[in-house]
């Protein structure tokens, strides 16, 4: 059956529609238009930004509207609307009637019909606000954080009858919300002046032909009254979508854009960042957009004042513990993991992590450490650093104290390691069969690089675990009592290689022969999540990317040197 789009219908109004006076001030009442659609989990960062915003909350009207939501997107849009109520010129709130799109493959997939309902709902807010006789509107959309407290103030400056504050997106992407070039269909077109503006080597407020996502509208503009989302012309002929619909129209009714780059004023996400809906309790998406704000040097995060933004009970997640290795150089890694226990409610210890900067000839000795003979790094073709020295004996004293301890299971993670969506819930799950299945179990990955995707087969009647060959990386992994003794007994210290090689070995999945002859017995019985639950949080090549592995130095080549004389020595002997 054919599905037509239906008529836009308010289902609920919340509020009675206002009537506003211009004020004498110097700040006049602007209408904030606030669509929002599954966004409970970024809503309290989200709105703390709106409440930050050094302009009178009594010369503020908000005008909410939401639809097709997945989540508690209009109970906690209406908790905040009866907060705020009083502190604002007015709030509306509208729910709107949910729609069938006949041609959406999914939640992120977005058709003619998605587009055409978006330019309804945007010509929803122009239409409120020349009703009430309001002069300007603020659309930010709820993907876009405004960090700085004067954005609104500046962009009222400018006296432009379209405007929007440049923003950066929280990813290596050179995204951002204006286009600089445009064919003459509408579509977007790379020219150099994007560049430009987005580095902000000329600073100022730039005419553009597209600026959307985040924009103040003067209605009292010159031609703003031909300014419109929707209805469609039957002479237009540019694409369907509410931004481009939009930019084209301002064009023809000779109304110019700029995007003003003077201030850094926010960030904004990709799709690709903010569409996974979360089913934590603090979500997901609010930890990301958190972190990646953390990474763009954002480091003040006001929550919603006129919400309870209340935090999960921290737990260990049905653990004994949860290690986070870090470096007591690296405050940066160490701010940014806390604030994310904080926020998803995981108890977590900090664990020093060994120096390998503070490693040398001398103290290797003290301890014993001697590179396995023959060893070399399979890609670079070098001996062990004193980076990964330091990393191994990370991990290795975390077993030692799961041992001595004699804890069941324990988390470790590392201080650059990034949660997949509902990391939590996907961990329980994970557990459950775990136990379902009475799998024995000595390490399970959380997170790993896969180097023979091909050769993994999963448990049997499991949904949600592989058996590992080869991998990389130690940034998630669990481990068990009998797991921790299994790597100690082997006394990995004077043989000792990267620990990421040392765990496949174990299980008996390195392709090194010659190596793992040297470990006897290679018994370790591993699993891993499948999908994997965690990642590192930069990749090589990436922007943010650092390894204190790879930027430290090698054993020294006499210290190697005399270690495998004495290795010959010690066969000899034999």
């Amino acid at each position: 059956m054919c599905v037509r789009l239906a008529p836009l219908l308010l289902l609920s109004i919340l509020h009675p529609t206002p009537s506003y006076t211009e004020e004498a001030s110097s700040h006049p009442t602007v209408l904030l238009a606030i669509l929002a659609r599954s966004r409970a989990h970024i809503l309290p960062t989200w709105l703390g930004f709106i409440e930050n915003l050094n302009y009178p909350k009594s010369s503020l009207a908000v005008y909410i509207q939401t639809d097709h939501n997945q989540d508690n997107t209009p109970l906690m849009l209406s908790e905040w609307s009866d907060s705020a109520r009083s502190v604002y010129h007015d709030i509306t709130l509208n729910t709107l009637a949910q729609i069938a799109y006949t041609q959406s493959l999914g939640p992120t997939s977005w058709d003619d019909e998605r587009y055409i309902h978006m330019m309804k709902i945007r010509q929803n807010v122009l239409d409120h606000a020349r009703k009430n006789s309001l002069r300007y509107v603020f659309f930010v959309d709820t993907d876009n954080f405004i960090t700085n407290p004067e954005t609104l103030n500046v962009l009222l400056s400018r006296e432009k009858t379209i405007v929007g504050p440049m923003l950066r997106v929280t990813n290596e992407v050179a995204y951002s919300n204006y286009w600089a070039g445009m064919t003459m269909g509408g579509y977007y077109k790379s020219i150099p002046e994007y560049k430009e503006i987005l580095r902000q080597t000329k600073l100022g407020a730039h005419p553009v032909p597209m600026v959307h996502s985040t924009l103040l509208i003067d209605l009292h503009g010159e031609n703003a009254d031909k300014l419109k989302y929707y209805p469609i012309d039957k002479s237009y002929s540019g694409p369907i979508d509410d931004i481009i619909h939009f930019a084209l129209n301002a064009k023809a009714a000779g109304v110019p854009m700029f995007i003003d780059n003077e201030h850094t004023y926010g960030y904004m996400l990709t799709r690709g960042e903010y569409n996974t809906v979360s089913e934590e309790i603090v979500g997901w998406q609010e930890y990301y957009a958190d972190t990646l704000l953390l990474r763009m040097g954002v480091e003040h995060f006001p929550k919603s004042v006129h919400l309870q933004n209340k935090r999960p009970a921290p737990s260990k997640l049905g653990f004994d513990e949860v290690y986070m290795i870090n470096l007591e150089r690296r405050p940066e890694r160490r701010k940014r993991m806390l604030a994310l226990f904080d926020m998803m409610g995981i108890d977590a210890r900090v664990f020093n992590a060994v120096d390998g900067k503070k490693l040398d000839d001398e103290k290797l000795k003290e301890m014993k450490v001697k590179q396995l003979d023959g060893y070399q790094d399979p890609y670079l073709m070098r001996p062990l650093k004193l980076g990964e020295i330091g990393c191994f004996l990370s991990h290795y004293y975390i077993w030692e104290e799961v041992v001595a301890k004699n804890y069941k299971q324990v988390v470790v993670l590392e201080d650059d390691v990034r949660f997949k969506p509902n990391f939590k819930s996907n961990l329980a799950a994970m557990m459950r069969e775990v136990d379902d299945l009475g799998l024995d179990w000595d390490l399970i990955y959380l997170a790993r690089k896969i180097l023979y995707h091909s050769k993994e087969k999963w448990v049997p009647l499991s949904s949600r675990l592989v058996l590992p060959d080869y991998s990389y990386w130690t940034a998630g992994y669990l481990v068990s009592q009998s797991g921790a003794k299994k790597l100690l007994r082997q006394e990995p210290l004077t043989k000792m290689m990267a620990v990421d090689e040392y765990l496949p070995l174990m299980f008996n999945k390195h392709p090194n022969k010659e190596w793992s002859s040297n470990f006897v017995p290679r018994d370790l019985k591993a699993y891993s999540a499948s999908p994997l639950l965690a990642e590192p949080q930069f990749y090589i090549g990436q922007t943010g990317y650092l390894s204190d592995t790879e930027t430290s130095e090698i054993i020294d080549p006499e210290v190697l040197a005399q270690q495998e004389k004495d290795a010959a020595a010690a066969k000899q002997e034999l």
